[in-house]
């Protein structure tokens, strides 16, 4: 197996440890800290993260495995979360191909329009596919936007740091370097 395969699964590991922490932080941890405040989607702003930072072709599987795992944490049905993952995906993707935006600004905003297209799309395929649709809870739903959008600026730099850290050719070379020298000590 080569050196990159494997910067590249350990990559796929740790993103996915942090999208469970993630997610048990708004469904354990927040409401503990907070009943008023509806509690920040970091697992939406990870996604929305890869879906801006990694290849497509990789990321929107590997974003249906993470809808798939979000089963465990929420009652959405999985027709719905991979619904609405998809639509924001694609509009994600349109809207970054036509913006030269790049870095923390792009990321705010895009941030931004993924919470309000999750939120809306959600809302939307709801009503079409569910027997019981959600309700609209329009306060709810407009304070969470805004909190994400709140958290995103340093959520962005932490994703960014992991990202770079991981798959990074030069950070494995130095640390398999020290490596070698230790052992030859």
């Amino acid at each position: 197996m080569s050196n990159v395969r494997l910067r590249f699964y350990f990559k796929i590991l740790v993103f996915t440890l942090l999208f469970f922490l993630a997610c048990g932080f708004q469904t354990s941890f927040w409401p503990n800290i907070t009943m008023l405040i509806p509690s920040p989607q970091f697992w939406l702003i990870l996604i929305i993260f890869m879906t801006l930072k990694w290849s497509p072709q990789f990321t929107i599987f590997y974003i249906y495995f993470l809808g798939f795992c979000m089963l465990s944490f929420s009652e959405i049905p999985l027709k719905m979360i991979w619904t609405t993952l998809l639509i924001m995906f694609s509009l994600l993707l349109f809207i970054k191909n036509r913006i030269q935006l790049t870095g923390a600004v792009s990321f705010i905003v895009l941030v931004l329009f993924g919470s309000f297209i999750f939120e809306v799309s959600y809302y939307y395929f709801s009503t079409l596919f569910e027997a019981i649709p959600t309700s609209i809870l329009f306060t709810d739903r407009l304070l969470q936007i805004l909190i994400n959008f709140i958290f995103s600026f340093p959520l962005y730099f932490i994703f960014d740091k992991f990202d770079t850290l991981i798959f990074d050719e030069n950070e494995w070379a130095r640390s398999t370097k020290h490596l070698n020298e230790a052992q030859y000590e």
